[in-house]
């Protein structure tokens, strides 16, 4: 029994390790792509690219290109990476140098990574939506006493895709209903019924309220319950979209993603939500991934889709270290004409960088120990 006990809790381990492995795969999956766009802006505009190295610490393998003198690396850390341009924290003569370029030049560079993630996550989502699904609210029980303006219009199974006009999105749980109140009294969901778009008129009206088997529900005087409403239950359920469809919807979709962070921010920063059910730092992240790789493909990639947005919009915060902060930097030299002392920029940018590990090491123990 201790042996057969022993080997279980081995494949265990085992198993967590390779879905550990996998989220750090994933986790650099961001990070290269986010690196690749600077590369290719910077190659683009004819930048002088030193290095392009993935992972962090000593190199384990080199590789340098000839006729450009680009170095490429591999390193044994697999938490990050870089794009080295020629004296990017530092003042230099060189013409091909990346603080001799011109400011507009510098601010693509340096919004380019930003772009390839949010890039990298509409094209994520995207094969979501049409492999997996996008979560969306299909109905359920239709009621007698609903107030459909017109008869049968609504049906059991219809997929409500819009509300008054607007793309519903669910994210979060309280999605569907900020969705639903945009209609005060009457108004048209857009369904997807049998592959066709229809415009359904519904109003609301008061309706018997009903339990969980469709039983309407009395008071202590024996009275019917009512409540001022559509008239008809609905579940959130993956429903899968054609093509065409569902790269139409993952636009809308990833700026609502992107909404939803910066409200998610502003909360965090008001009180509004506490630090500890937000935050986590890179051990946080991956544990998340590791506990999605656990439910299959589908959700990992989901997963990774939202975090790639997420990366993006992190990345152009004007916090120091970020490139949102060194675009700041870049646009403040070519309002004034001249630079910022590069010493100075380069010190506030380590402190971010110091700022940055502190918080993540302290997220991550607030996550352990809550």
């Amino acid at each position: 029994m201790t042996f057969i006990s022993l080997g279980v809790t081995f494949g265990q381990v085992m198993s967590t390790v390779g879905y550990i492995f996998i989220a750090i795969l994933c986790l650099m999956f961001m990070v290269v792509v986010h690196e690749l766009g600077h590369y290719l802006a910077g190659r683009l505009l004819k930048f002088k690219i030193l290095e392009f190295g993935i992972g962090f610490g000593p190199p384990i393998f080199k590789r340098t290109n000839k006729k450009t003198g680009e170095i490429f690396s591999i390193r044994p850390f697999p938490l990050g990476g870089f794009c080295m341009f020629e004296s990017e924290d530092e003042s230099s003569d060189s013409p091909t140098a990346f603080n001799n370029q011109e400011p507009w030049k510098r601010l693509i560079v340096l919004f380019s990574g930003a772009f390839f993630n949010f890039v990298s996550a509409l094209i994520i989502i995207t094969m979501i939506f049409t492999f997996y699904g996008q979560l969306l609210p299909v109905v359920g029980e239709i009621y007698e006493e609903a107030a459909i303006a017109e008869d049968g219009a609504l049906k059991e199974g219809d997929v409500i895709l819009k509300v008054e006009g607007k793309q519903v999105n669910i994210l979060m749980m309280d999605d569907l209903q900020i969705a639903m109140r945009r209609i005060d009294h009457e108004g048209t969901f857009t369904v997807l019924r049998n592959g066709k778009l229809l415009d359904v008129h519904v109003r609301k009206s008061n309706v018997f309220v009903r339990d969980t088997e469709g039983k309407i529900m009395y008071d202590e005087e024996n009275k019917p319950l009512q409540r001022y409403a559509f008239g008809f239950t609905s579940i959130v359920a993956p429903v899968k979209l054609n093509f065409f469809r569902a790269m139409g919807r993952a636009f809308s979709y990833g700026f609502y993603v992107v909404y939803k962070i910066i409200w998610l921010l502003g909360q965090l920063l008001t009180g509004g939500i506490k630090f500890s059910e937000s935050a986590g730092g890179p051990i946080t992240i991956i544990s998340t991934m590791s506990e999605a790789t656990r439910a299959g493909f589908g959700p990992l990639a989901y997963v990774v889709g939202l975090l790639s947005a997420n990366l993006a919009i992190m990345n152009l915060l004007p916090f120091p270290a970020l490139d949102g902060a060194r675009m700041l930097f870049v646009t403040i030299e070519w309002i004034r004409g001249k630079p910022i002392n590069k010493k100075v920029e380069a010190a506030i940018h380590l402190g971010g960088i110091i700022l940055l590990f502190a918080f993540a090491i302290f997220a991550d123990l607030l996550q352990l120990f809550t």
